[in-house]
């Protein structure tokens, strides 16, 4: 039998790989399980800044990495109009009038209370310990109004602190795709405000490595194997109960090992392995999508409508399309307008990806997990959603691959299991996972 792992972290994203270093940095025993998959696809053009802390504890200034920042957040909109904003105040102020939105005046006020509300450790400690839920976090907020306050508009539709502000249906639009695209929200839904509030933070500027440095998935994979991790790949199918504090869990027919906690740094993550019924929806993510990913290879660069290829986009036409898209998904069916991300990798592919796609599709009165003749729809789909957006982008494309991340279909092996620890949707998923993972450490000194 291996280990035993004070935690195993299941994934092997960037995040995860963050924390899965940083703990065996501290001293835990940490065991990294990857999906067993015939062949690894890389469909990540830029990932949440890295913030000091980690950079500090990892030395990631010894393995030659240098980051640098996405240009700007540009959401491409029907009939050629756009919307940007920027790491800056100023910036993004001035970019909002050259696009003629009136409500530029109200952007800085907007950003210091949303700023604000991100900073409040008691709003924080209410989502992170999911109080907000037990009877003692209701009677502590109904003791203090002010605090009641600020937790309704956090824990609330993201669509009502937009219309608190804002008039400009383009800009409310833009912020909603970009706070609200990674978890497949819909802006109505109760805790999608706080998805607005992560996407703010300062740690939730994304970036990207320089053309000519390694990537940092490579790097903390490098960070891991120096610090004694151990890598797994399969499966999770049976968990049980072993003497003292661990868990006793089969990897495939063969393999088994214990561990204390089972770590997930993405939701996303735990649909796919199979622990949705842990997942806290709405607040910590939404339930029933898949996210849909395509790698377009490109034949010769394409010219952009607004921006660079050092920025991130979102295609949307309308701004209630965001919660149609949300709605059709969870029934099981393919939205008419999808909400698309793309951006420009750093060898100049375009990696574009939908969280508004369904988890499972429902047909006939039954439900059906995806095909290859599902992929092949909505890469077509991603596909006109783009050339509608970007001329000339058609006849440059050489190549196309697709990644979907669905549901676990089955039963759980993690159901009924109180040592699962989930991370919930964040914008800042590095600085989550990480500070996520010292708590639990932290808790079970």
């Amino acid at each position: 039998m291996m280990g035993p792992f004070d935690i195993l972290i299941v994934g092997d994203e960037e995040p995860a790989l963050c924390a899965a270093a940083c703990a065996a940095k501290s001293g835990a025993r940490i065991g990294v399980l990857k999906k067993d998959d015939a062949r690894r696809k890389n469909f990540v053009a830029s990932t949440s800044a890295v913030p000091n802390f980690v950079w500090r504890r990892l030395d990631l200034q010894d393995y030659d990495l240098s980051l640098v920042p996405v240009g700007a957040r540009v959401t491409l909109l029907n009939g050629s109009k756009a919307v940007s904003t920027h790491a800056t105040n100023r910036d993004t102020v001035n970019s909002l009038v050259a696009a003629d939105i009136k409500d530029h005046l109200l952007w800085p006020d907007f950003q210091n209370e949303i700023v604000s509300l991100n900073d409040d450790n008691y709003l924080s400690s209410l989502q992170y310990s999911a109080q907000i839920s037990s009877r003692k976090g209701f009677a502590a907020l109904l003791a203090d109004p002010y605090a009641l306050d600020r937790a309704a508009r956090m824990f609330g539709p993201c669509i009502d602190v937009l219309n608190d502000y804002f008039s400009d249906d383009a800009l409310k639009t833009h912020l909603a795709a970009h706070a609200l695209s990674p978890s497949g929200f819909g802006p109505k839904e109760r805790g999608s405000a706080a998805a607005l509030v992560h996407f703010l933070d300062e740690a939730s500027w994304r970036v990207r490595p320089d053309k000519n440095t390694p990537s940092i998935r490579s790097i903390l994979e490098k960070i891991c194997q120096q610090e004694g991790v151990t890598f797994l790949s399969g499966r999770v199918t049976e968990i049980t109960p072993a003497n003292g504090k661990y868990l006793s869990l089969s990897v495939g027919t063969d393999e088994r090992f214990k561990a204390k906690y089972i770590f997930f740094a993405t939701p996303d993550t735990a649909r796919q392995f199979g622990a949705h019924e842990h997942l806290d929806a709405p607040i910590n993510a939404a339930a029933g999508h898949a996210t849909f990913s395509v790698k377009f290879k490109l034949a010769e660069m394409v010219d952009l409508p607004l921006g660079d290829n050092t920025d991130i986009f979102q295609i949307i036409d309308d701004p209630s399309d965001l919660q149609v898209a949300r709605d059709k998904a969870v029934a099981g069916r393919f939205p008419k307008k999808l909400p698309v991300e793309f951006e420009f990798t750093r060898h100049g592919e375009i990696v574009a990806r939908s969280s508004y796609l369904p988890g499972a599709f429902f047909e006939d009165g039954e439900w059906r997990g995806w095909t290859g003749q599902d992929r092949q729809a909505a890469a077509a789909l991603i596909k006109e959603r783009l050339t509608s957006r970007i001329p000339g982008l058609s006849p440059q494309i050489r190549r196309t691959e697709t990644d979907v991340i669905t549901p676990f279909l089955g039963k759980s092996p993690f159901a009924g299991n109180d040592r699962i620890i989930i991370q919930s949707s964040q914008h800042n998923t590095i600085s989550a996972a990480v500070s996520l993972i010292d708590e639990v450490i932290a808790r079970d000194e």
